[in-house]
């Protein structure tokens, strides 16, 4: 049948405009991944509500709230699996899909009854998803099993899984005619060419990201992010042996920061965006050379980088002070439909930063370029009008931690999730003066925990554990610290978090030259042994030593209390700490540093009990054969002696801190060492950071001598790469070393056939908190 010319036109003009017709279906834009999802009506938001008990984990749920003319109400909330990541809608809005990381599943929706009509099983912890624009198929990454599933949205089936797509995939996009789909890897990998020699390097890694023809279901190219220069300045470089000299400007080295912590994806015109997390693991070990809020660019025409990448950072040093907050750990970004103008969520801060496209798509915050320039940055701070206004020294007032954020086809409203103050906050972007936006309010998503439980301490915990600010400080105090506002006491001026190095607890990848030597981050799901019970906390949360099981920290056993980082609070992030006790310069050397102060006693509450070990692929039946053998030859070799008790290792906190003085030799447990032959004095990166800022100060040679914190292996599949310096990018490499894998035998070696290691291999990827323990054998290396 023909259609009327009347018709054609206005199909022209509504295709022109982007403009998708209210209550049917929308027409194809590109899709992504994200935790809050807006019906093609505009007038239903969808939000997951992830971490609903942190005490007694069981299912989470899923929220509906009523948005359209501003109604801004919750509807409903429906059970769906354990730790709900990501809600996508179809076209027609008939169905939701909502991806359950802890179960390895999908739920399947109703939206019409709000039924959970179909739970669909596919890798291990599903995290990102995103449908064909054309709503035919669903694709969900598989952020453990480095897979992605493949649904077909008609009968809700795995139609396909594409394996082996790299190590940690966890965002999708999907281009607007449905043919490529664009996977983050979520943490950045060795440059070619480069070694695990290399870690510690500012340039050593770069971002990926997988290229799928959806045609096919199959990888068919990688896109690099490279590093890219910050902007800032390092007072001297450790690697290179360059000592600061204020009177040098040669000792005042440019650095780069390589992208990483890869959480967003989100395709705008023939321009992909990537906010992420920018790593400088170079020393000297300070706040402001560290980490970069990065906004990252590939071309989807071509698939390749085109150097327009953001540190948006950069040029915020020159804003004045109680207005100066950097932009710290971009989680996500949305763009208008019909505007070159986005919006970055910020989760160390609270707010939404506005970001702008110019015609080649280059994105820029407006910062100011020099010192006087004011710039334009525009941000929004997550907090109602009733709340700006309300005094907040405890920062408990507004949204808090927003994790993904959705724009309406008119591009007037955004709604933000924001995962701890579990709500969504309604932002008004209409107008052209974006000056004017604001939140309008926030929806309660799913209840808050009662106030003063347990449940609530720990939220508080989480809460401080990745933010940038904090409780309100002072001018600048007697240690030359500046917590003006809007700036707090976790950082200099908004700078650092917990969450930057520690993602969700975990770790980042990286390698850091620190004060003690190179360090891999350690991964924290394993700093408390599980599971216990709540017995043996304090009035404030503050788990009571050592009743309350706990790993040494540090890989040189320097700390025996979690609440011992307020020293990195105020020595790495520059902040001035959580303690307050009056003095112009606090005591840091008390008898103990839990029951000091309640924010720091609820940080260590959230990492007992708030950080959720990942879940091994090898639980897989399929694997047992293999892993049975692997775990008798564990038995056979005694690995049980260093890596033995429910947390799997003997590093355990056996008093009443602070230790002995006998116990301390240069600064660590020396007790809680172990030389297995993993240290070289002579490497290139064995160097310590310490002193490198102090003029003509000597480089030192790094911390190892004694040996190291033996690790856990809780979920070790899932920490590469290893060792205290990330010399092994895998299991198989520390296995290879034959001082170490003998340690437990006297120099018997018992696995010197490549065979048995490689089954010893699958039994060590197959170890998570499900897998049972061996006893623990405490103090295997004590010393004379």
């Amino acid at each position: 049948m023909k259609q009327p010319r009347r018709t054609l036109v206005l199909t022209a003009i509504v295709t022109a405009l982007g403009i998708g017709s209210s209550g049917s279906q929308s027409l194809a834009t590109p899709t992504y991944s994200s935790p809050i999802a807006l019906t093609s009506d505009n007038r239903y938001v969808w939000v997951v509500n992830p971490d609903v008990d942190f005490v007694n984990r069981d299912h989470d749920t899923v929220t509906v709230h009523e948005v359209g003319n501003d109604i801004n109400r919750k509807i409903r909330e429906i059970t769906v699996g354990d730790d709900p990541q990501c809600v996508v809608l179809l076209p027609d809005n008939s169905k939701a899909y909502v991806t359950n990381m802890a179960s390895g599943t999908v739920s399947v929706i109703r939206a019409s009854s709000y039924q959970v009509i179909k739970t669909i099983r596919v890798g291990t912890e599903p995290v990102g998803c995103a449908l064909t624009p054309d709503g035919k198929k669903l694709y969900v990454t598989n952020f453990s099993s480095n897979s992605v599933s493949v649904i077909r949205t008609s009968d809700d089936r795995v139609i396909w899984t594409i394996s082996r797509v790299g190590p940690k995939p966890r965002a999708i996009a999907i281009t607007e005619d449905g043919n490529t789909a664009y996977v983050t890897l979520f943490q950045a990998r060795l440059r070619p060419g480069r070694s695990p020699t290399d870690e510690g390097k500012d340039d050593s890694k770069e971002g990926r990201v997988k290229v799928i023809n959806t045609t096919q279901n199959r990888v068919v190219g990688t896109v690099a992010l490279a590093p890219i220069p910050t902007g800032f300045n390092s007072r001297g470089d450790l690697l290179a042996r360059i000592v600061f000299d204020p009177n040098n400007p040669a000792t005042n080295i440019p650095t780069l920061a390589f992208p990483n912590l890869l959480q967003s994806v989100v395709i705008k015109g023939n321009r992909a965006y990537l906010p992420n997390t920018c790593s400088s693991p170079n020393g000297n070990a300070r706040f402001n050379v560290n980490v970069q809020s990065c906004l990252s660019v590939l071309d989807v025409t071509n698939n390749t980088e085109l150097g327009q990448s953001l540190n948006m950072n950069r040029g915020v040093q020159f804003e004045e002070v109680g207005k100066k907050l950097f932009n710290t750990n971009p989680l996500a970004v949305a763009f208008k439909h019909n505007a070159n103008e986005g919006f970055v969520a910020l989760a160390a801060t609270n707010r939404l930063v506005r970001v702008v496209l110019d015609a080649n798509g280059v994105p820029t915050i407006n910062a100011p370029a020099a010192q006087g320039d004011p710039g334009n940055i525009v941000r929004i701070e997550l907090k109602a009008p009733t709340e700006i206004t309300q005094s907040d020294p405890d920062d408990i007032i507004g949204g808090k931690n927003p994790r993904g954020i959705v724009i309406n086809s008119t591009d007037t409203r955004a709604y933000v999730m924001n995962l701890i103050s579990r709500d969504v906050a309604v932002v008004d972007i209409s107008g052209n003066d974006p000056s004017k936006y604001k939140v309008l309010t926030r929806i309660l998503s799913t209840a808050l925990p009662p106030p003063n439980s347990l449940a609530d301490i720990i939220r508080r915990g989480h809460q401080l554990f990745n933010t940038a600010t904090g409780p309100a400080g002072t001018g600048s105090d007697a240690e030359q610290k500046n917590a003006t506002p809007p700036a707090g006491r976790m950082s200099d001026f908004g700078w650092g978090s917990c969450y930057g190095c520690h993602p969700n607890g975990l770790t980042d990848g990286v390698t850091w030259m620190f004060g003690d030597g190179p360090r891999q981050t350690v991964s924290m799901e394993s700093t408390f042994e599980h599971p216990q019970g709540t017995n043996h906390l304090n009035g404030f949360g503050g788990p009571l030593l050592p009743s309350f099981k706990q790993r040494v920290l540090n890989w040189s056993a320097v700390r025996e209390e979690v609440q011992d980082f307020e020293l990195n609070i105020r020595n790495v992030s520059g902040g001035q700490g959580l303690i307050r006790d009056g003095n112009a310069v606090v005591n840091l050397t008390p008898t103990t540093t839990t029951g000091r102060d309640a924010d720091l006693d609820a940080i260590a509450a959230y990492i007992a009990f708030g950080i959720r070990a990942p879940i091994s692929p090898l639980r897989s039946s399929s694997y047992q054969g293999n892993v049975t053998f692997g775990r008798i030859l564990f038995q056979v070799a005694n690995c049980q002696m260093c890596h033995g008790g429910p947390n799997w290792t003997s590093s355990r906190v056996d008093f009443i801190p602070p230790p002995a003085v006998a116990e301390v030799q240069d600064g660590q447990l020396k007790n809680f060492l172990c030389d297995v032959g993993t240290f070289d004095p002579n490497a290139f990166n064995e160097v310590r950071a310490n002193g490198l800022t102090q003029v003509n100060a000597p480089i030192l040679v790094a911390n190892g001598a004694l040996g190291f914190n033996i690790p856990s292996l809780v979920s070790v599949f899932a920490s590469a790469p290893y060792l205290h310096n990330g010399a092994c990018a895998t299991l198989e490499c520390v296995l290879e070393n034959k001082k170490h894998r003998s340690a437990g035998t006297h120099g018997v070696d018992r696995l010197g056939g490549s065979f048995f290691r490689r089954i010893l291999v699958e039994f060590l990827k197959s170890i998570d908190l499900t897998t049972p323990p061996f006893p623990i054998t405490p103090r295997p290396c004590q010393k004379p």
